[in-house]
């Protein structure tokens, strides 16, 4: 009979990956990562850590480690930057909300436009585009390309060349915000943010992040839900400052009694707020039935409705910047049919159809293509109409639709425009605007433009989290000369 021999399984490869793990080391910072995390890059492997900034020599200590890269935790700063500065939050070290307060307003934009810039020009460029607007095999890859052929697109485009950055106050921008509850110590009730690299929620007592008037909520909101007969039933409290007014939005995981029901209400009266509560179905419902529709505005006196789980920029001011600008760089005419991807309630769509002929936007949410058709008609806005379509899916929009559309805006989410650039370059659009939240898939997506015969002819950053690693960008692509 045969012996079966079960080989056992090599440690080393184990070992070798964690025997940094543990250690205690003094490094100097080299630069800053794009979310915001210092980087250590004349080490091998590379280390990443967080809270610390470019120039700083700091002690830290690796706690994780991978073929490729260390992480580490800061420990001590032996040699700070200029641009360090300290916290004005109590909670800062603790709460998960915000991570750069420890960089001045000055440096915080500066460094985050660099490290921007070196993730897309370091981006490879595609280097084949096929009929069907999708890259050739192997044509993201380096290999085998002669050394006269641009790799990345830092190599083709040399340097960007940025426009001002959109900011606004530092603080009390934030007009939205959700609070999670924990409230399985009665004696204990914690309303607040996810701790830092946690899931366990902190429980704050001050948020300057938050508009004012929310800001003041956070206290009562505290007293009523240590007085509730079952304080477990709400998994977490919405909030937005429209303009017209706050909702407090409750999402309400069981029934509450008669008694909780009138402390909420008692402290919708005391604070001048507009209470609401969701269900397990995501259904919304006001406690007051008479209460009018949350909204916000938007330039060109546009009045937006809106839904408090909708994505809605957070930051008013900044918003107000991002959409003039938008219109400026598409250079808006009356004779201008435009095309919005991702449009979502309205937010361009609406504004832009003062200055142009007509505007489509186009939404995957069902609901949200709804609200927009209602915001297009409460503020008389004829020229402007709403779609609804998968734009995943590259053949979401027929061409000869496509060629109607002289100039396009994309505003997606963090996952990019993906299939949507393969499906917008098929009109040939003279202008093609795009909004950025993730850097990583803009620049995924600048090459697969870039590849498509369009050049950067514009290109700024908009500050819309202060105080947080988070930043939009936005871009416009032009046909190349």
């Amino acid at each position: 009979m045969a012996n079966l021999f079960k080989v056992k399984p090599s440690t080393t490869k184990s070992h070798q990956a964690n025997q940094l793990v543990g250690k205690t080391m003094c490094v100097e910072i080299n630069s800053l990562e794009h979310t915001g995390i210092g980087v250590v890059s004349d080490h091998q492997p590379v280390i990443f850590v967080e809270g610390a900034l470019p120039g700083e020599k700091v002690e830290i200590v690796i706690r994780e480690q991978k073929a490729r890269f260390c992480r580490a935790e800061l420990k001590k700063v032996i040699q700070a930057s200029p641009a360090r500065t300290t916290p004005f939050c109590q909670h800062f070290n603790q709460c998960g909300g915000c991570q750069t307060q420890h960089v001045s307003a000055d440096s915080v934009c500066s460094m985050k436009q660099t490290s921007i810039e070196q993730l897309i020009l370091h981006t490879p460029l595609i280097h084949s585009i096929g009929q069907t607007g999708q890259r050739k095999k192997g044509s993201l890859s380096t290999r085998g390309i002669k050394k006269s052929v641009h790799r990345t697109i830092g190599d083709l485009v040399g340097q960007l060349h940025w426009s001002p950055t959109l900011y606004a106050e530092p603080t009390g921008y934030r007009r939205k915000t959700r609070l999670s509850v924990d409230a399985r110590n009665r004696q204990d009730i914690k309303l607040g943010f996810r701790q830092s690299g946690s899931k366990q929620i902190f429980s704050i007592q001050q948020c300057q992040v938050l508009t004012p008037a929310l800001q003041h909520l956070i206290e009562p909101l505290q007293n009523v839900m240590a007085t509730l007969d079952n304080p477990s039933a709400i998994g977490h409290v919405s909030m937005f400052e429209g303009s017209k007014g706050i909702q407090v939005c409750l999402r309400v995981t069981k029934s509450l009694n008669q008694q909780d029901k009138d402390k909420w209400a008692e402290f919708s009266r005391m604070n001048q707020i507009q209470l609401a509560y969701e269900d397990n179905h995501h259904q919304i419902t006001l406690a007051d039935l008479t209460d009018q529709p949350l909204v916000f505005d938007v330039p060109n006196d546009i009045e937006l409705a809106v839904n408090i789980n909708d994505f809605v920029q957070v930051n008013d001011s900044v918003n107000r910047q991002m959409i003039e600008q938008a219109c400026n760089w598409l250079s808006l005419d009356s004779e201008d049919n435009v095309l919005d991807l991702f449009c979502g309630i309205g937010n361009f769509s609406l504004p832009m159809a003062s200055q142009c002929k007509t505007v489509v936007g186009v939404e995957g949410v069902a609901e949200m293509v709804q609200r927009a058709t209602q915001n297009a008609l409460k503020n008389n806005i004829s020229n402007c109409q709403f779609w609804q379509a998968d734009l995943n899916n590259a053949k979401a929009i027929s061409k000869d639709e496509l060629l109607t559309f002289n100039k396009v805006l994309l505003d997606p989410a963090r996952d990019g425009a993906g299939e949507a650039v393969d499906l917008i370059v098929q009109g040939k659009p003279s202008h093609i605007l795009y909004v950025s939240c993730n850097p990583a898939t803009f620049a995924r997506d600048t090459a697969k433009l870039l590849a498509h015969k369009y050049q950067i002819s514009k290109i700024g950053l908009m500050d819309m989290f202060p105080q947080t690693a988070h930043t939009e960008l936005m871009a416009l692509f032009v046909p190349k000369q």
